[in-house]
């Protein structure tokens, strides 16, 4: 437990270091500062022919929701379930307060690296949104039938320059993938934290979170804002990342860990020191077996002793 909580001020700070490496690779990557690839399309394509409708869920609400929601369940769930001393013994962070930044911590990082890495992904392929044409209005598709475009330039004057730039970002929907993941961790959480005292409250609230989900991933297709494509690779995503924060990096949420590890490294010492007083205590007892059977057997006369004896007396007299 001690040399765990040591450790703790190293793990936060590596863990700042990450986050700020990974808020610095994000800006550069959200705000177009590295080109990106943008692939060809054809002029008269009814799947890149939607017109702009707006956001049913805006990236504000998504952003709010998946930073503060996780944290406040989490708190209210541990502040209300169970008393501050339950932590002391079985968490190696000692405090209820450590134990949920720790979770969400974990949640964070998850989340972080997701969406780096579906930023990264419409950084590599560049996929024309279903309302690409409408909010792009590209300078080579006014006059075409069925051409095909590799290069183009956009004229739309409407619009700022990274939404114009971001309707060729489709693939995959960071919707649907923060959505599925952040659905997925708190249905998780609930389901190994929250006491089973209610008939209805554990899976209502389960709901509430899966529908998060939908109605973000539908969304995204009602408002042609991505592919159904999109919207499925975003979920799978979401899925891959909440699975390995939740299994691997929180442990579903068990505290056992640092009293199981107490545990271990206990029953590691007392079989060492088993193992080093075996063979001692194997010489005692062989040596105690030979005595008891000294006492238990007749004396045996060696006859060469005897025949010694007898010259002894005839030569005295």
């Amino acid at each position: 437990m001690s040399v765990c909580r040591k450790t703790l001020r190293w793990i936060y700070m590596v863990d700042l270091a990450l986050a700020l490496s990974m808020s610095v690779i994000l800006a550069v990557v959200e705000f177009n500062v590295v080109p990106h690839q943008r692939i060809g399309f054809f002029c008269n394509d009814p799947k890149i022919s939607f017109k702009f409708t707006g956001d049913t869920i805006s990236m504000g609400v998504l952003i709010s929701f998946t930073l503060a929601m996780p944290l406040v369940v989490i708190w209210i769930a541990e502040y209300v379930c169970y008393h501050p001393n339950s932590y002391e013994k079985v968490s190696c962070y000692g405090t209820r307060g450590k134990q949920i930044w720790r979770w969400y911590g974990h949640y964070f990082a998850g989340i972080s690296t997701l969406t780096l890495v579906i930023e990264i992904m419409k950084l590599l392929i560049g996929e024309p949104r279903p309302h690409f044409l409408d909010t792009c209005k590209p300078r080579e598709a006014a006059n075409c039938t069925d051409e095909y475009f590799s290069f183009y330039t956009c004229t739309n004057t409407e619009f700022s320059t990274w939404f114009i730039n971001d309707s060729s970002k489709s693939f995959p929907s960071g919707h649907s993938a923060l959505s599925v993941y952040t659905s997925i961790f708190l249905v998780w959480y609930l389901q190994n934290r929250l006491p089973n005292r209610t008939l209805f409250l554990k899976p209502w609230l389960q709901c509430l979170m899966g529908m998060w989900a939908v109605t973000c991933s539908l969304t995204r297709v009602g408002d042609n804002r991505h592919h159904w494509w999109d919207v499925l690779v975003g979920d799978v995503l979401g899925l891959l990342f909440s699975l390995f924060i939740v299994v691997v990096s929180c442990q579903h949420f068990r505290l056992e860990r640092a009293a199981d590890a107490d545990a271990d490294a206990a029953a590691a010492a007392v079989a060492a020191t088993h193992a080093l007083n075996e063979p001692l205590e194997n010489g005692y007892d062989v040596q105690r077996k030979q005595s008891v059977k000294k006492l238990l057997n007749p004396t045996v006369v060696n006859v060469s002793e005897g025949r010694e004896m007898k010259d002894v007396a005839n030569w005295r007299e």
